[in-house]
């Protein structure tokens, strides 16, 4: 018996909702965004779970975290930490979306914090 293969993803429609969804929303926001490479681990607090990945995009009050597996879990208000170039910050899961986790942080960056994680990225 052979297994049926797996369906196509079609990437290129993936990449254009989200970037729709990206600029509908984007009165939305508080801070700017910056679009970001930065390797980063976050932490489940309630469980230890670990994730390796990037912070892809960056703001004074928040981040998204894209873990290096394959799929997401959906962990909508979960509280984490973020370990950050040696630095580390508390944040809440505010989405969970095919291109990463949308976290809060409980405490807004700094300028200069922000600007020393842009370095990083840079």
């Amino acid at each position: 018996m052979q297994q049926a293969a797996a369906p196509a993803i079609d990437t290129a429609t993936l990449a254009r909702r989200l970037k729709k969804d990206e600029q509908k929303n984007a009165h939305k926001r508080r801070y700017e965004r910056h679009k970001t490479f930065i390797v980063a681990q976050m932490e489940i607090m309630d469980t230890g779970q670990r994730f390796e990945g990037v912070i892809n995009e960056l703001s004074q009050g928040g981040m998204r975290f894209r873990p290096a597996s394959r799929y997401l879990q959906r962990r909508d208000m979960d509280t984490v930490s973020v370990l950050v170039d040696q630095r580390l910050f508390s944040a809440r899961i505010r989405a969970s979306r095919p291109d990463g986790y949308g976290l809060q942080l409980l405490e807004p960056l700094t300028s200069e914090v922000m600007e020393s994680l842009l370095q990083v990225s840079a």
